[in-house]
């Protein structure tokens, strides 16, 4: 047997298991095997969602052959979506679904079901981003994730049909996102004082912490994806991006992690994707084009191929610079304004701070410089931070935290479990106590 074929067939036997891990048996969803095209995925994920998973197309006809065996067992694993929850109204919609507030009718409790929606489902069927989402939060939550902040995944449900998935979580009164935009716009200024944003500071950096410490990236660190109840929790959602570490040995300052693909064996994943990853070629590295604009750093906006935890860490950065603000640092329109708005915001960054700045793939190709005179990006771009000047009443500690998550250079930068470190959460005004973080009225019902 050939070296292909059994890696097709070591890949089909674990996607059948994770089915079956999942669903208790091979489930059935919409077909378009016949359908030669793939549809195109969002700008955030690109040429993932375009990529072959090998065997999943002899997956599916295993899923049809059981469809109605499926179907006609009550001990499915999968709860008949309408049958067990009780939708109350629908509260959100992103880019791999639609949210509604909903009872589970068994125990009484408020849940969020997220249905996927269709148009990202594989051409074989299946929605990928939401077998990744649903196999990372089951493996994080069994580790414990659920009390470092990581959203609980309480149940998968389906549709009478089979054809709709339903991931049901915790439910969370808010996001970060609308609660400080509609503040913002009658106060103009954050709803969260100093003490408080320290709070939420803390308890992003521990999610990060705990993601990272098992070599897994978010890709997609922005205010809407931070959930916050009425216990001043915070929960870090949409898994959808997410992607696993692997080692690569570097000579240099660039990562020294980079992101392997999901069909790697389980082994690989058991020893947290460290021995057994795969060195990637460029062409075979994942898109750039992930984490939300505003929240993206450097490198990727210079198209580095190879990143690390530090894609989110600075997006991290980002996130407390505008809990701080009530207004996104760097708001760019698009990815070239971003970068012009960042060289205002934190200076033009030096070669001789981050080395491998003229190997970006965007530096190398030409179609971005770097500026050498101020006139260049801005009459006000300089080599220097305007960060002190935005954040006056910021201490020197919580100016070097911000500063220290936003450094150019990814090797750098501060690690999440670094910046938990920082003397800016040991000094007055100190982190809130959780219990006693603020409540805001929500739009939905009790």
């Amino acid at each position: 047997m050939s070296s292909s074929s059994s890696t097709k067939n070591t890949n089909l036997n674990e996607a059948r298991k994770k089915n079956i891990e999942l669903f208790g048996s091979a489930p059935s969803f919409r077909s378009s095997r016949h359908d030669n095209k793939r549809s195109r995925g969002s700008s955030s994920s690109g040429g993932e969602q375009k990529r072959k998973c090998g065997g999943l197309s002899t997956l599916e006809e295993e899923m049809a052959a059981n469809h109605q065996n499926m179907m006609n067992n009550p001990y499915g694993r999968c709860p008949n979506v309408s049958l067990r929850y009780e939708k109350l109204d629908r509260i959100g919609e992103g880019t791999y679904g639609v949210v509604y507030r909903a009872r589970d009718k068994q125990t009484k409790d408020i849940v969020a079901l997220k249905r996927c929606l269709p148009h990202h489902e594989s051409s074989d069927g299946f929605p990928l981003t939401t077998l990744r989402e649903i196999t990372m939060l089951r493996e994080l939550n069994a580790a414990g994730g659920n009390k470092r902040g990581i959203v609980q995944l309480k149940d998968v449900a389906v549709s009478s049909s089979r054809s709709g998935v339903f991931l049901v979580f915790e439910y969370c009164e808010h996001d970060l996102a609308n609660l400080i935009d509609s503040h913002y716009t009658t106060h103009k200024c954050s709803p969260f004082v100093e003490s408080q944003v320290k709070r939420l500071s803390i308890q992003l950096l521990s999610a990060l912490s705990f993601l990272h410490s098992r070599f897994v990236l978010h890709r997609d660190i922005k205010l809407s994806n931070l959930l916050y109840n009425h216990k001043g929790e915070l929960r870090l959602a949409d898994f959808g991006l997410c992607r696993r570490m692997g080692r690569r040995i570097q000579r240099d300052d660039r990562p020294k992690c980079c992101v392997v693909d999901d069909d790697d064996d389980d082994e690989m994943r058991a020893r947290g994707c460290m021995k057994h990853a795969r060195r990637t070629s460029p062409t075979e590295m994942l898109t750039p084009n992930v984490v939300s604009l505003w929240y993206r750093p450097p490198e990727l906006l210079l198209g580095a191929e190879a990143y690390d935890e530090g894609v989110d860490n600075w997006a991290a950065g980002c996130v407390i610079a505008e809990l701080l603000k009530g207004v996104p640092l760097i708001k760019g329109k698009n990815e070239l304004d971003q970068l012009r708005i960042m060289w205002d915001v934190l200076g033009v960054p030096k070669m001789e701070q981050w080395p491998s700045l003229k190997e970006m793939p965007s530096i190398k190709n030409g179609s971005i410089s770097i500026p050498q005179q101020k006139a260049y990006v801005s009459s006000t771009a300089s080599s220097y931070s305007s960060l002190p000047s935005q954040f006056r009443n910021l201490s020197s500690s919580g100016l070097g935290l911000l500063t220290n998550l936003l450094q150019y250079n990814p090797s750098t930068r501060w690690k999440s479990k670094e910046a938990l470190e920082s003397p800016y959460f040991h000094e007055m005004p100190m982190p809130i106590n959780q219990t006693l973080m603020p409540t805001f009225p929500t739009r939905h019902g009790k």
